[in-house]
């Protein structure tokens, strides 16, 4: 009985106009990989201040959230987010 409901529900949601399946997210992801480059780019000056002034990487994160300064996806920033915006940093240049 599930089975045949699912498909049922499927055919409607067809019918109706509603793609399924997985799209293709190669797009998507090229998008998000730029957004994350542009960002990182953006806060490079003020990482690399922080790096001249002999602060770790936590006491950036720590900086950074007293600044204010929001993480990538908005809020605070975590040690693993500085590491991968650092990253991107390093990749590039």
């Amino acid at each position: 009985m599930i089975s045949e409901r699912t498909r049922a529900a499927l055919a409607r949601a067809k019918a109706n106009g509603k793609k399924l399946g997985n799209p293709n997210l190669k797009a998507d992801n090229d998008s998000r990989r730029r957004q994350a480059r542009a960002f990182a780019e953006r806060l490079h000056p003020t990482l690399q201040a922080f790096e001249k002034q002999g602060m770790s990487q936590r006491a950036i994160v720590a900086e950074l959230n007293t600044l204010g300064v929001q993480a990538p996806r908005g809020g605070e920033w975590s040690l693993v987010q500085l590491q991968r915006v650092l990253g991107r940093l390093a990749d590039a240049g």
